[in-house]
């Protein structure tokens, strides 16, 4: 399981770097909790590519916990499911599959392997994949 994080924590680094985005700040004292907030309520508030920055700069900060690894990417993937960039969440999907597929019971919260299993369904019937 550590492999497989740490595989997808560096070619997330590389994507990360080879963006062009506006940047966000975030207090550097900020904790995982406080950045998950603000990245829901700009979801919230219809801004969900500020709410992906935000998914990303808790990766980068908090992204060697598997827990919150596992949360930070979910939530982003689920963005682009919201917003019907279903190729962009596929990978992102089954990077999440492959984790919980690899993991012992347990070792991660559940909730996210339910709700990345129902969203990658989505995903693949929308891509014309179908393949679970």
């Amino acid at each position: 399981m550590k492999k497989i994080i740490s595989i997808g924590l560096i070619a997330y680094s590389i994507f990360l770097f080879s963006c062009k985005s506006q940047e966000i700040a975030v207090a550097p004292e900020a904790t995982s909790l406080e950045i998950i907030q603000l990245a829901q309520t700009a979801f919230d508030k219809g801004k969900k590519n500020d709410a992906v920055k935000y998914y990303e700069i808790l990766l980068q900060r908090y992204g060697m916990n598997p827990a919150i690894y596992v949360e930070a990417r979910y939530e982003i993937a689920h963005v682009y499911v919201k917003q019907k960039k279903y190729k962009d969440a596929e990978p992102i999907l089954l990077e999440l599959k492959e984790i919980y597929d690899s993991s012992a019971p347990g070792a991660l919260p559940g909730a996210y392997r339910k709700m990345a299993m129902k969203d990658l369904e989505k995903v693949q019937d929308k891509l014309g994949q179908n393949s679970k």
